[in-house]
């Protein structure tokens, strides 16, 4: 019809016919593929191989040594086994494509999961949102290359949703106490409670740090989280249960930790500087290589504490309890505040070499004494 086509005149509201048909194109290329010709010239080989190959496979292994009798029996053995080993090449074929099939299969039920989770987070029904929050934790134990950006799309919900933008240094030294944050956390919004839940039970990643700062979350239950390197600085974890909680390197500088729980937490080289530690009960606490430059300890239950190299220069730990706490090799100068009675001479003294270098500052001044001096504001605690 192509050939006519300039001489038929179109219907009125007709579109022009564009396709290939049209233009005259054999209809063979419709249904032609790449797959059906490989298939077809792997067929074509191996019916040539199958009716040459085995003659010169005979004749090369015999040599120059006499035909045997049954010459025609010997050529189609060796016929039926390079047809046997065609046929289980391509039965190895089918299984890898079947297995490749099955895996984008997979792949694709994961990525829609992963996106009506993540729809599920934006839900105003608490229910949805939980049941969104626990699929994505479902999903991460499942696929290793989603375990990262679940980790950051929870630290993200968690932030959005607790998060003083506002919070600076001084806020540490100010106790606040918004509407509702007398009720545990798990009970004013057990969406945030099971979200940190999961962070805090997710494998570690290398080389990943949870952005959990300036969170507002007093009376949190973070009993036994693992949240190593994490960025926590400028929050409020005011009575908080950390019981047995892994803060190894963590970032908790200017966290307030008012009467927080720490007993057997492990802050192993973890940044608390400028940290409001008052009333912290933290027995057995592992606080080894810890920074703790002006922090503030006092009246902190620090029994049986780990405490071994850590900075307290500036620190006060008036009224700390201090007893059968490791005390070898600490750093503290003629500001830090000791416990009344306290004697000094039980710790080791340690080298100038052997002091650990100033941790290097993470944000603008951020020491309380300096805010509250430039707000003329005191700075101790209310």
């Amino acid at each position: 019809m192509s050939r006519f086509e300039d001489h038929i005149p179109r219907l009125p509201g007709h579109p022009v016919r564009t396709d290939k048909i049209a233009r005259g194109l054999a209809p063979w290329r419709y249904w032609i593929s790449a797959p059906l010709v490989f298939t077809a010239l792997l067929g074509l080989i191996t019916l040539v191989c199958a009716l040459f190959l085995p003659r010169y496979v005979l004749a090369w292994d015999l040599g120059t040594a006499k035909p045997p009798d049954d010459y025609a029996a010997a050529v189609n053995g060796i016929r039926i086994a390079l047809l046997q080993g065609v046929g289980g090449l391509v039965l190895l074929i089918g299984a890898y494509l079947t297995w490749r099939q099955l895996q984008l299969s997979r792949h694709g039920q994961a990525t829609e999961s992963f996106a009506a989770a993540i729809t599920h987070l934006g839900d105003p029904n608490l229910d949805v949102r939980l049941g969104g929050i626990y699929a994505l934790e479902r999903i991460s134990r499942s696929s290793s290359a989603d375990r990262r950006s679940i980790s950051e799309i929870l630290s993200s919900f968690v932030g959005n949703r607790s998060r003083d933008p506002q919070r600076g240094a001084g806020h540490a030294r100010q106790a606040s106490r918004p509407p509702g944050n007398d009720v545990n956390l798990s009970l004013r919004a057990p969406d945030i409670h099971a979200a940190l839940t999961v962070l805090g039970r997710r494998a570690p990643i290398r080389g990943q740090v949870l952005f959990l700062d300036r969170l507002v979350l007093p009376k949190a239950n973070l009993a036994s989280v693992r949240l190593r390197d994490a960025d926590l600085h400028f929050s409020d974890l005011t009575e908080a249960s950390l019981i047995g909680a892994d803060l190894t390197r963590a970032d908790l500088t200017g966290v307030r930790l008012t009467r927080t729980n720490l007993i057997d937490a492990v802050l192993y080289q973890s940044d608390l500087r400028d940290a409001v530690l008052t009333g912290v009960i933290a027995e057995g606490v592992d606080l080894r290589g810890t920074d703790l430059t002006r922090a503030d300890l006092r009246n902190a239950n620090l029994r049986g504490a780990r405490m071994d190299y850590t900075d307290l220069r500036e620190a006060t730990l008036t009224g700390a309890d201090l007893t059968g706490a490791s005390l070898k090799r600490v750093v503290f100068d003629e500001k830090t505040k000791w416990p009344e009675g306290f004697d000094t001479s039980r710790i080791k003294p340690t080298h100038q070499r052997n002091l650990p270098p100033i941790s290097p500052r993470t944000y603008d001044e951020f020491s309380v004494p300096k805010l509250a001096a430039k707000k003329g504001q005191p700075s101790e605690s209310t």
